[in-house]
């Protein structure tokens, strides 16, 4: 399904979510990839982890029962996973309503970066090629040689 649904994202990273088994690729789980995603359930938790500064965080507004949402989830872990110097989130909009309406999300998945606290970039629906990018471009760090 990733194959034909981003048909764009690297070969080495969609042949490693391919191949991870299934109990690996955890679809919003409450364990929430092993503790390398941060589940924000608040305004004060979103505040607090955007604000670090020198810091790159991206946001992942997410439902559970979206499609897009279930398909980006392990792609997202996995760039959490090579990327330890960026910070990753995710807000259920179901649970976080009150975020999704402040930070302006109308359509899941959203990701929103966030750069020293402050919004720098949002993507609208699922798009890891272009995630890879701005981890690029906000933090320097190039995702497809790790």
């Amino acid at each position: 399904m990733l194959k034909t649904q981003f048909p764009r994202l690297g070969a080495s990273l969609r042949n490693r979510v391919l191949s991870a088994p299934l109990s690996a690729q955890r679809f919003y789980s409450q364990d929430a990839s092993a503790g390398l995603i941060k589940e924000l359930s608040s305004l004060k938790d979103m505040k607090e982890f955007i604000s670090k500064e020198n810091k790159v965080s991206v946001v992942d507004f997410y439902a559970v029962w979206c499609g897009p949402c279930k398909a980006l989830e392990p792609i997202f872990h996995k760039l959490a996973e090579k990327t330890p110097e960026v910070q990753f989130g995710r807000v259920d909009v179901d649970q976080a309503s009150d975020l999704a309406t402040e930070y302006g999300v109308t359509a899941m998945p959203t990701c929103i970066f966030f750069k020293d606290g402050e919004k720098v970039d949002t993507i609208i629906g699922a798009n890891p090629p272009k995630i890879v990018k701005l981890i690029k471009d906000y933090s320097g760090i190039d995702v497809t040689t790790r």
